[in-house]
């Protein structure tokens, strides 16, 4: 991975734990991360998990160009603050 991946990757990180803290209430961790071939779309996506529970899995799909997230999911038990 390059120098460039890794600061994206980091980034993406950040806002999507972030995103998950505000919207949802939890803390997540990531376990795995893949990055959409940059012709098609500037975006990767993260999965991983609520911290605690490696059963309840998430996922995000990030902008990279802006950091936002595109698509959050968690497990349907975990309702939306808002």
């Amino acid at each position: 991975m390059s120098s460039e991946q890794k600061d994206i990757l980091q980034k993406a990180e950040e806002a999507s734990l972030t995103y998950f803290k505000e919207n949802y209430g939890i803390d997540v961790e990531f376990t795995n991360h893949k990055f959409i071939p940059a012709d098609l779309s500037h975006t990767v996506s993260l999965t991983g998990y609520v911290k605690g529970n490696k059963d309840q899995e998430v996922f995000a799909m990030v902008d990279y160009d802006t950091y936002e997230i595109r698509t959050g999911s968690v497990p349907d038990h975990i309702k939306p603050l808002k």
